[in-house]
């Protein structure tokens, strides 16, 4: 048996194509914290906070040749949120515009689940445990 390690976790890192307005989306339509502004190494970056988890943001670095996003890829699928009342959630963020990838559904017993879609197509995934 492998001994587990002291772990734990500390940020998602997202590159953005445009990170002003993925910084607008992710403070106005799901409310993070803005941590603060900074330059990572020759990008602009923002650290924001939500859910728990610190969100760190980038640009493109000079000289960098990020690929552009697509609907599968292999690496980071989705990051997901608990909520408490997937129904209310859901709709306070059509009210604000948010692009749905995946309406709320039974999952499997004990579970409701929902997708959103983020800038850069990063895809956000919302739980409710316990139906």
């Amino acid at each position: 048996m492998v001994r587990a390690l002291d772990l734990t976790f500390d940020h998602v890192h997202l590159y953005c194509s445009d990170l002003a307005a993925t910084e607008h989306w992710f403070i106005t339509f799901l409310g993070a914290e803005l941590l603060r502004h900074r330059i990572n190494r020759t990008a602009p970056a923002i650290d924001l906070q939500l859910g728990g988890i610190t969100i760190f943001l980038r640009a493109e670095q000079e000289g960098e040749a990020l690929a552009k996003p697509g609907p599968k890829r292999f690496g980071t699928d989705h990051i997901g949120f608990r909520v408490r009342d997937l129904a209310a959630t859901t709709s306070e963020l059509k009210r604000r515009g948010v692009e749905f990838d995946s309406e709320p559904r039974q999952n499997r017993p004990g579970l409701r689940v929902a997708f959103i879609r983020g800038p850069d197509a990063v895809r956000i995934e919302l739980l409710q445990y316990g139906e």
